[in-house]
C-alpha cells in the first residue's frame, strides 16, 4: 500500500512498501526506491495510519517520521522479523553475541537497541555518498563496535569504526547522580579483543585504551568527520564529556544514538542528555524506542 492511500481496518498490517527520500534534510534518505536495497516493507498495525498522512518536511532539526517508522517498526511492526531475515545483520548479531572469553555476551547492549543502530546504517545512512566515520564511547567486550564494524563493511565501505574505552571499568563517577562507582564492570584483555577482531578480518574497527581526557581530543581530530556516534558510557561525566568532545565532528545530520539515558540505573546518563542536548543545544529527539536519537544540526 503506499503512503497516502489509507489505512483499511479489516488488516492486521499497513505497509510502507518504501519511504521517500527527504530532501529537505541533506544526505537523508530512509529508503532508495528500485534499488538493490529496496527490499524491506516495514508493516505497522492500522491504528499507526496517521503516518500516512504525515508531512515530510524536517521539524525542529530532525526527522520525525522516519524516527517513527524506526521505532514504531519495532514496538508495532515487523522491523525485528526483516533485521533476522537480513544475512548481514545475522552475521553481525551473532558476532556481537557470542561469548567472550569469561563467557559473557561480548555485547551487553540489548537486542532492540542493535536493531536500530542496522536500520540507521543500512536505510539511512548507506545511500549518502562517504559519510562519515563511526565513534563508540564506551565498548566494554567489544560486541557492540564489533556489530558495527561488521555491518560497515558491506553498508558502508570505506567507514572506519573507533570505540574508546578504559577497558578497566569507570574512573571516579558522580556520587549524586550516579549508581555506578570507580571500577564497575569488569577489565578487558585488550590484546585478546584486539587479537579476536583481527581474526575476523575488520580492519575497520580500532580499540583506543584510556580516559576519555586523555584520548578523545588527538583522537577524534585525527578521526575527523563523524556519521553516527555510539554513546553508551552510562555516567553524567562521560555522557557530558564525550558529547561535547564528539560534537565538533558531527557531519550534517549525524546520529547522535545514546543507549543508556532511558535505562533504569543510568538517570545520571539521562541528566546530561536533559542539560546539554535539550535545554542548552535546543535539540529533539529523533527516537525515544528503544533509545534516544538526536541528529546533528
Amino acid at each position: 500500500m503506499e503512503r497516502g492511500q489509507g489505512y483499511p481496518n479489516r488488516s492486521r498490517w499497513s505497509t510502507f512498501p518504501s519511504i521517500p527520500c527527504n530532501k529537505n534534510i541533506k544526505g537523508n534518505c530512509a529508503f532508495r526506491k528500485r534499488t538493490s536495497m529496496d527490499d524491506w516493507h516495514i508493516q505497522l498495525k492500522p491504528f499507526l495510519g496517521g503516518l500516512g498522512d504525515m508531512p515530510q518536511e524536517p521539524r525542529k532539526g530532525r526527522d520525525v517520521y522516519n524516527g517513527y517508522i524506526r521505532g514504531c517498526g519495532l514496538k508495532y511492526g515487523n522491523l525485528k522479523d526483516l533485521c533476522f531475515a537480513d544475512p548481514v545483520f545475522t552475521e553481525a548479531y551473532e558476532l556481537a553475541t557470542a561469548p567472550s572469553p569469561n563467557g559473557k555476551p561480548r555485547t551487553v547492549v540489548s537486542p532492540l537497541n542493535l536493531i536500530n543502530i542496522f536500520t540507521i546504517l543500512r536505510l539511512n545512512l548507506a545511500p549518502r555518498q562517504s559519510p562519515g566515520h563511526i565513534v563508540e564511547f564506551g565498548a566494554l567486550r567489544g560486541g557492540s563496535a564489533i556489530f558495527m564494524a561488521f555491518a560497515a563493511k558491506t553498508l558502508l565501505p570505506g567507514t572506519q569504526v573507533i570505540s574508546f574505552d578504559t577497558f578497566a571499568g569507570f574512573p571516579e563517577t558522580n556520587a549524586e547522580i550516579d549508581v555506578y562507582r570507580e571500577g564497575s564492570f569488569e577489565k578487558v584483555d585488550l590484546d585478546e579483543l584486539r587479537g579476536h577482531t583481527a581474526s575476523l578480518g575488520l580492519n575497520n574497527l580500532t580499540f583506543i585504551e584510556g580516559r576519555f581526557e586523555d584520548t578523545l581530543p588527538g583522537a577524534l581530530k585525527e578521526i575527523g568527520r563523524v556519521c553516527l556516534a555510539h554513546i553508551d558510557c552510562d555516567v553524567y561525566d562521560a555522557v557530558v564529556y564525550s558529547y561535547e568532545q564528539v560534537k565538533p565532528y558531527l557531519g550534517e545530520g549525524a546520529y547522535l544514538i545514546f543507549d543508556d539515558p532511558l535505562v533504569p540505573s543510568c538517570i545520571g546518563a539521562f541528566e546530561a542528555v536533559e542539560e546539554y542536548l535539550i535545554r542548552r543545544d535546543g535539540l529533539h529527539a529523533e527516537q525515544v524506542f528503544p533509545h534516544m536519537v538526536f541528529r546533528s544540526p
